[in-house]
């Protein structure tokens, strides 16, 4: 029996079981909650029981930038497309639909106040150990963020952190840009060390193919 990927069905979904207890989008979520983000509310044009359109609660898009940082993403469009099936940014929107405009003119309208932000919260989470940032690559400069159980409360340590968190944001770049052309060269990169490491495979297995009758190859098919 094949499996067939290219069907519609229909399924029940228990979003809060999208992602475990542990599961750091939920620590995010939760610190989130606790700051105090009045000062992101005033710029929105639409408030309830106003004319306009809804508005998203600026929890919701202060921590799907912050999970998204952590994850080393920096781009609107890439955290729109996320929602659509990376489990922990469905669990944070509970499946709404929220597009790469809102999330970029979120970003753009309070620039400096979100950087400020988004340091505090990774950096602080990342002292703790509950997030683990991803490495990315800024002027050459590899930069993490991780913390042993025993370092977290140790002033200094939290102060590394913190600037590692701050050179980590500032590393995401522009959230209008698809990618940066360092992400876009590793991209081109990885898709064409992947193109000759399959096609090296392909040789072996035309090999195996000769030297055992009983081993078919269809040599028709675009493995890419």
């Amino acid at each position: 029996m094949r499996a067939d990927r290219r069907q519609l069905c229909w399924t029940m979904l228990d979003v809060e079981r999208l992602v475990d207890e542990d599961h750091p989008v939920r620590a995010i979520w939760e610190l989130a909650g606790r700051l105090d983000l009045s000062a992101f509310v005033d710029r929105i044009g639409s408030l309830e029981g106003g004319a306009g359109r809804p508005a998203f609660d600026p929890q919701l898009l202060v921590s799907l930038w912050i999970y998204a940082y952590s994850r080393g993403i920096g781009s609107a469009r890439e955290v729109e497309r996320r929602c659509e099936h990376d489990p922990g940014f469905r669990w944070l929107t509970g499946l709404l639909i929220i597009n790469h405009h809102t999330l970029s003119d979120f970003r753009l309208a309070h620039h400096d106040a979100l950087d400020e932000v988004f340091t505090q919260v990774l950096g602080i989470l990342s002292a703790e150990g509950l997030i683990t940032l991803q490495t990315v690559m800024h002027d050459g400069t590899k930069i993490t963020a991780q913390a042993g159980p025993s370092s977290f409360k140790q002033e200094e340590q939290i102060r590394k952190h913190l600037a590692a968190a701050r050179e980590h944001v500032a590393a995401m770049g522009d959230s209008r840009n698809e990618e940066t052309p360092r992400q876009a060269a590793a991209r081109e990169r990885a898709r064409r060390e992947r193109g000759e490491r399959l096609e090296q495979a392909l040789v072996h297995v035309q090999q195996i193919s000769q030297a055992n009758p009983c081993f078919r190859f269809t040599s028709d098919r675009n493995p890419l």
